[in-house]
């Protein structure tokens, strides 16, 4: 693709075709509230492009059908409802990715707990413009419950990525995730790019990809205009949802670590050994920073759960040495 894949009508060509990826699983509400905001979103420093929403249901719905149906009558843009019934975030991606229209120049992904500005593609599609970068990532803030605990609201810990203020725009290969991001098309259209099945259920099937895309020498920028916002339910806002996905995340990178470093068995060996080690040393480290931080009582809890969520995401990667992973679909 050239780096004129941001062109537009002005220029005598057709408008960009943009595909919207979304999955969805047991989050109707959700669902249409990121419709909503889907189908309100405006471009005011370029042309429109032409814009097709793929929205794959891993819970094969008739009422996610019902919501999508709707919001085609009414939306601007296209609408496509695919039914994926292998249970996991992955195939639910790659869903997506199988089906987009033809001549799809872009690919933006979104999940199904998340608003986005009514400048996000546009904000997206501009960072892209300007710096031809491959991959254009932007914040996602959590929108929290008004009962939600300080210390919880204090961490940070929910932003993707952590603090997010902390990037300039037009950044460097900042941390990319599922949740906000633009991509050239044709990474899977023509590279046949598709998210490791073996992380369907786990999760991390987005950070693998990146990564490896990174390795490959792609081209990553930074959108700082181009935000999401995700309600974070009380249910998930409580230490014990927290560690548990600490542990989680933890116990999926020492499979992400193999797939893109580890060649033969000896190189498999020596990472589980380097990797154990180095886990250990952060566990200690973080334990030791857990204990002077629960001295400082109620002022440091945010610090204090940043420890402890650090303890569990390496006791997590230990398991995941040894085998273990946890599901999360």
């Amino acid at each position: 693709m050239s780096d004129e894949a941001g062109a537009n009508t002005e220029a005598g060509k057709a408008p960009v075709k943009l595909a919207v990826c979304v999955c969805t699983y047991r989050r109707p509400r959700g669902l249409e509230q990121l419709l909503q905001g889907l189908c309100a979103q405006a471009f005011e420093e370029i042309p429109a492009p032409s814009v097709t929403i793929l929205v794959a249901d891993n819970e094969c719905s008739d009422a996610n059908r019902a919501i999508c149906d709707e919001f085609a009558q009414h939306c601007p843009f296209s609408m496509v409802y695919l039914r994926e019934s292998r249970r996991g975030i992955s195939h639910a991606r790659n869903a997506c990715l199988d089906n987009l229209p033809a001549d799809t120049d872009f690919v933006a992904m979104i999940d199904d707990d998340e608003i986005p500005d009514r400048l996000w593609l546009n904000h997206l599609l501009v960072a892209r413009n300007t710096t031809s970068a491959d991959i254009v990532t932007g914040p996602t803030l959590p929108v929290f419950e008004a009962d939600t605990p300080a210390w919880i609201r204090n961490s940070g810990w929910f932003a993707k990525p952590h603090q997010p203020e902390s990037y300039r725009d037009l950044e460097e290969f900042p941390p990319t995730a599922t949740c906000n991001v633009l991509m050239r098309a044709d990474i899977f259209t023509t590279d046949g790019l598709r998210f490791d099945p073996a992380l369907a259920l786990s999760g991390s099937e987005d950070k693998l990809l990146f990564q490896d895309l990174k390795q490959r020498g792609l081209k990553f920028v930074w959108a700082a205009g181009a935000k999401t916002s995700e309600t974070i339910p009380a249910v998930r806002a409580n230490l014990r949802y927290m560690l548990s996905e600490a542990l989680r995340r933890g116990s999926t990178k020492f499979y992400v670590k193999t797939r893109l470093k580890a060649t033969n068995r000896t190189a498999v060996l020596k990472l589980r050994l380097r990797s154990s080690l180095r886990a250990l040393s952060a566990i200690i480290g973080h334990s030791a920073r857990a204990c002077l931080y629960l001295a400082g009582g109620k002022r440091r809890r945010d610090r204090l759960a940043l420890s402890l969520l650090a303890v569990a995401e390496n006791i997590g990667f230990i398991g995941g040495v040894f085998g273990y992973r946890k599901n999360h679909y």
